[in-house]
């Protein structure tokens, strides 16, 4: 009997528990179903998520602007290469380098003190472009050139020229034809080269409002010749129709003029007769002397000047910097041979050219760790020594640098074709759609790294031995 009320007990006993359990289960439930956050809880986590994400914005704003700049930066100095490059690999083909005395001999007969039709932004004047690289090179035409060469057989590839039987000579296959490269690789010309800083700062053009090295080349033209070494009579073999004089005129010698019956002599005459005709205003070097040299003039038939639709002023680079040229910067100090010292945050290592022994010349260009390397410079007791020279003479003098600038020069050898290029770029004028204002873009000594630099030392091919 006791252990049946003690089982009764129990059961009643676990009866009410369960109930108080599910009492409780329910007061907890409705507790969660009427608890939430007060408005001020919800107002300091808005704060508290706004300012993670300020902070996260900021960073990766400037995360983003320090990508864009340093970008800007390594874009400039790749360029600054390639244009260096493209320049030293232009110079291998150099026979004669113009020092600043040179230059300045010649000064009146390049492009840039012509007249000019055109945009001001294809333009390259005695105003805005300085002369800073001027030289005579070795080149030859393409072998693939197609010209009317043979009497009656249409346009051959240069590469076949001179030779007579048209069928071998036009065929494509080398196993066929054998002669097909034989003549024309070896046809070689002169150019004269030359290489211009010039400013466009508020010049509303498709350029940047900074600065650019450009280019500009003429060329001598292709002389006529006879496929078997007979005469422009020989009507058999010989062109007669195809080949001309400089003034267009056909025959050698040229053709008469008929009303007069006399020649037609051009102001500055050439007996050549030509298949491609030089370039306009082309007049051949004469290496003979410094005076022959020194005082080359263009071919001055050509009255109007250079042809600047058939040989353009062409851009090498854009954004090179177009800090206006400051004392502070040195490089108008007289060369000593240790380096030019400046103070400005962009600083010129080679100062001015300076007189020893009678002789223009440049110590600081003589440096092999600055300059060329010059193993016999000019001294008080070696006036005979090579000489160097560097371009512009003056950076201050505005007729010797009209475009006011300082972001390329040279040191020049003339007498053994040695030059050391400096070039100078601007990467605070990338940032931005359009270029950043003049004044916001000023080297200072807390962005020198936005203004890259880049120099080569570069030999030519050969040396005739003036020194100017």
């Amino acid at each position: 009997m006791k252990s049946f009320f003690r089982r009764l007990f129990l059961k009643i006993a676990a009866i009410a528990n369960n109930r108080l359990k599910r009492r409780s289960n329910k007061v907890r439930r409705d507790r969660h179903l009427t608890s939430g956050f007060t408005l001020i809880e919800l107002i300091v986590a808005a704060l508290i998520a706004s300012l993670m994400v300020v902070v996260m914005l900021s960073f990766l704003v400037g995360v983003l602007e320090s990508d864009r700049k340093e970008t800007a930066k390594s874009n400039a100095q790749e360029e600054l290469q390639a244009a260096i490059a493209y320049i030293a690999d232009d110079l291998q083909e150099a026979m004669y380098i113009y020092g600043a005395e040179g230059i300045a001999g010649i000064n009146d007969q390049l492009p840039h003190t012509q007249t000019q039709t055109g945009t001001s932004e294809n333009k390259c004047t005695s105003t805005d472009c300085t002369p800073i690289l001027v030289f005579w090179k070795r080149t030859s035409f393409s072998p693939d050139t197609e010209k009317n060469y043979s009497n009656g057989s249409g346009k051959e590839k240069l590469g076949c020229m001179p030779y007579k039987d048209t069928t071998v000579c036009k065929s494509e296959d080398k196993d066929i034809n054998p002669y097909k490269s034989a003549f024309g690789r070896e046809i070689y010309v002169y150019s004269l080269v030359a290489y211009y800083l010039k400013s466009d700062v508020g010049l509303d053009s498709t350029w940047s409002d900074t600065a650019r090295i450009l280019r500009w080349e003429i060329s001598d033209g292709y002389p006529w010749s006879c496929s078997t070494g007979g005469t422009i009579t020989d009507t058999t073999t010989c062109p007669t129709t195809f080949a001309v004089n400089r003034d267009g005129l056909t025959g050698n010698p040229p053709a008469l003029v008929s009303s007069t019956n006399s020649l037609i002599v051009p102001a500055a005459s050439d007996e050549i007769t030509y298949f491609i005709k030089p370039d306009k205003g082309f007049n051949r070097p004469d290496f003979s002397s410094a005076t022959s040299i020194l005082s080359w003039k263009r071919f001055t038939s050509d009255a109007d000047g250079y042809d600047l639709s058939t040989n353009p002023f062409v851009t090498l680079i854009d954004f090179m910097d177009d800090t206006a040229y400051d004392a502070t910067q040195g490089g108008n100090d007289p060369a000593t041979g240790t380096g030019a010292i400046g103070t400005a945050a962009l600083r010129i290592p080679v100062g001015k050219n300076v007189t020893i022994s009678g002789v223009i010349t440049n110590p600081d260009c003589d440096d092999p760790s600055i300059g060329v390397g010059n193993t016999n410079p000019v001294t008080t007791t070696n006036a005979a020594g090579t000489v160097t020279q560097r371009v512009p003479a003056d950076f201050s003098d505005a007729t010797i640098n009209p475009s006011g600038l300082s972001s390329f020069y040279t040191c020049v050898a003339p007498s053994n074709v040695t030059v050391r290029l400096f070039l100078r770029g601007n990467a605070l004028a990338r940032l931005g759609s359009d270029p950043q204002p003049r004044n916001f873009r000023q080297p200072t000594t807390t962005n020198t790294s936005f203004f890259p630099t880049a120099n080569a030392r570069s030999f030519g091919r050969s040396a005739i031995g003036i020194s100017k």
